[in-house]
């Protein structure tokens, strides 16, 4: 690749700083890189840009203990057919860094060919790979064509080399084919020996590149090539940066020009905003994207507005576009873009200005979007819950169908929209909907027979009519009970069935108390359980030195037991799967647990107090094999004195269906009538 080092055929004056601040510091993503050695073509009048990048892939990685950095031997590059440049060019332009070229009289604010407004101008993009890796090979064909062809400049920027002076020239090493010829004029940028850097997969990677261009120019075209999988990723165009948007919310911003203060005059822009049809699924999507000289400059998702504005959320979930604003990049003005590119100088008088411009848009957008947008969710929920048929499923009384689906209609306008394609969720939405619609048929029911009354024009079947929703409604809060203790027991015969997983079953029983006692009511569930099980785990902790979880309190880690209230009598819920028989090891645990509550119901009366009927171990398994005989004497005499109250989990599951059969026949005869498949609810 290269031939004599340390010639000063190509030199470059830099600082140390400069290299580092301008190259490694503003540009660490590949797909940033790229686009800068794609801008430098566009400049250079190239028609056709080939990038050839591995996607996909590990650049280098670092070892965590030494710090090393191991480079897997990738290459990435970027071929063009410009006008190129010869050695002579190569010096006095491309190796100084920092001169602004569009103040040079032989470069200009135009390329040399196409007259193209260029967009390099601080003269440091070429620092930019330095950014991801430490070794830039340049091999440019360009200058007037001979007999021969072009004359070729070759060279090497090293960043250790070119770090090794502060200030003093630096000799580039020169390339095995520098000045050769070429039959065609252009320029390939060459990158090796990288950094621990990634390289997105070919979507990504295009969106990233996409967003960063907004030509119009039907001459200028930018391929990229997988060099690692080529087969499953095909050479592909990069192309404009598409969003699919909100019906209703596109506006074409260049009917109103950026107004400057105190009749100064105006600014012109160009592009549209809107909002995004769904919210933002990545971070290139996100925002209103601001170019000048068809590269982008900032990207912004308010304008600055501090918070609180109305529509606030919205805007900042969806808000899209792509303004044009050349005058930021101006070639006799003041540069208004930040030196990495990334934003733009807002406290400027041209960027004041147009920061309000950019809310009175936002505003406008977010006033007129406020209902299509409601109107898109509202319909994205009916479709994605199939209410209507739900509704007519379990309600026979048209007029409760309507609430139902006008109660869904206005919870749908405001459901998170990312939600809905979650099933639970959406599933979670309707039963609120089918619990709450009788009675608010209920209510407009009486409201309308207030009306005729007054009016007198109450007759016997408007009454008749409100009888009929009242008895819905009733029965609509009864159906609720029972699809809630028809589904637990459900899932209780399946786990049991299946071997049963002592987690399952202590939540199962945590969130059903009511398979412990029938009679157990919400209200039971209080404020007092809960300041007994905080003191009896300090108190236990302080006994034992070890934690107790509660499956109540912590419902995401392995209870210790389940602790209960029922009729004024505390139930330590103790349960082991169905295939195991309660042991020697689980009697050890326990005791230390009856000991404990036997001890604190006697030193703490005042706490103990709401639960006048002590307390009691509801052991739920099919079996006791304790063979010690002393443990399995001492068990006894706790089930003697009526502290332990075994049964197997076949009664347990008795016990429950017994209470519960009403319920449970209602269900049968809903399946049998709808063919077996699982109904909506169990009354009707």
């Amino acid at each position: 690749m290269t031939g004599n080092t340390g010639s000063d055929r190509y030199v470059m004056r830099i600082s140390r700083m400069t290299v580092d601040k301008l190259g490694v510091r503003l540009y660490d993503r590949v797909s940033a890189v790229v686009a800068e050695l794609i801008s430098n073509a566009y400049d250079a009048d190239a028609e056709n840009v080939v990038v050839r990048v591995p996607l996909a892939t590990l650049l280098a990685r670092k070892d965590r203990a030494t710090g090393e950095v191991e480079d897997y031997g990738h290459t990435i590059e970027v071929q063009d057919d410009g006008h190129g440049m010869t050695r002579e060019e190569a010096n006095k332009h491309f190796l100084r860094v920092g001169k602004d070229r569009r103040a040079d009289a032989s470069q200009g604010s135009r390329s040399r060919l196409k007259r193209r407004p260029v967009m390099g101008r601080k003269g440091i993009g070429k620092l930019a790979p330095f950014g991801i890796c430490k070794s830039i090979e340049i091999l440019s064909a360009g200058g007037e064509k001979t007999d021969d062809g072009y004359p070729v400049s070759h060279f090497v920027m090293d960043f250790d080399k070119i770090l090794t002076d502060e200030d003093t020239p630096v000799p580039m090493d020169v390339g095995d084919h520098d000045q050769t010829y070429r039959p065609v004029s252009g320029t390939t940028v060459r990158l090796i020996d990288f950094l621990p850097k990634r390289v997105p997969n070919q979507e990504t990677f295009h969106r990233q590149m996409a967003r960063r261009f907004g030509l119009s120019q039907s001459d200028f075209k930018v391929i990229v090539q997988d060099t690692r999988n080529p087969e499953a990723n095909p050479p592909r165009e990069i192309g404009t940066f598409e969003i699919p948007l909100m019906e209703g919310t596109r506006v074409d911003v260049s009917e109103q020009p950026v107004e400057l203060p105190e009749g100064q005059g105006v600014l012109p822009v160009g592009g549209w905003m809107g909002l995004a049809k769904g919210a933002y699924k990545n971070e290139e999507m996100a925002g209103v994207r601001i170019y000048a000289r068809g590269k982008i400059v900032a990207t912004t998702r308010a304008f600055g507005q501090s918070a609180g504005f109305t529509g606030e959320f919205t805007v900042r979930s969806y808000l899209v576009g792509e303004v044009h604003a050349d005058w930021l990049d101006e070639d006799d003005g003041d540069d208004l873009v930040t030196t990495d590119r990334q934003d733009i100088l807002w406290e400027s008088d041209y960027g004041r200005a147009f920061r309000e411009w950019g809310a009175e848009w936002i505003r406008r957008i977010a006033a007129a979007s406020r209902a299509p947008r409601r109107k898109r969710v509202e319909q994205l929920f009916l479709e994605a819950s199939g209410l209507e048929a739900k509704a007519r499923h379990r309600f026979a009384d048209n007029e409760i169908v309507s609430t139902a689906l006008e109660l869904g209609r206005q919870i749908g306008r405001f459901a998170a929209e990312d939600e809905l394609g979650d099933q639970e969720y959406v599933d979670g939405l309707v039963q609120v909907v089918l619990s709450v619609a009788p009675h608010k048929a209920l209510m407009d029911a009486f409201g309308t027979f207030n009306q005729e009354l007054f009016g007198e024009n109450a007759g016997i079947d408007s009454l008749l009519d409100l009888f009929s929703k009242a008895r819905i409604a009733e029965m609509a809060s009864y159906a609720q009970i029972a699809y809630e203790r028809v589904r637990a027991i459900r899932q209780l015969e399946k786990v049991i069935d299946e071997g049963g997983d002592e987690d399952v079953l202590q939540r199962i029983v945590t969130e059903a108390p009511w398979l412990i006692d029938a009679t157990w009511t919400p209200i039971t569930t209080n404020q007092g359980l809960k300041l007994f099980q905080k003191q009896f785990a300090a108190y236990y902790k302080q006994r034992y030195d070890e934690e107790l979880t509660f499956s109540i309190s912590h419902p995401k880690k392995k209870p210790d037991f389940t602790l209960v209230s029922l009729r004024h009598r505390v139930h330590i819920v103790e349960i082991k799967a169905p295939g195991r028989k309660f042991g020697a090891a689980d009697w050890d645990r326990l005791h230390n647990y009856i000991e404990a509550f036997q001890d604190f119901f006697e030193k703490h009366h005042q706490l103990t107090a709401n639960f006048s009927g002590g307390w009691v171990v509801d052991l739920v398994c099919n079996g006791v094999g304790i063979a010690d005989r002393d443990k399995r004497a001492a068990y006894e005499y706790w089930s003697g004195q009526g502290r332990i109250e075994r049964i197997s989990w076949t009664d347990f599951l008795a016990r429950a269906v017994h209470a519960n059969e009403t319920f449970l026949d209602a269900e049968d005869r809903v399946r049998k009538e709808a063919g077996d498949h699982k109904p909506d609810t169990i009354l009707s």
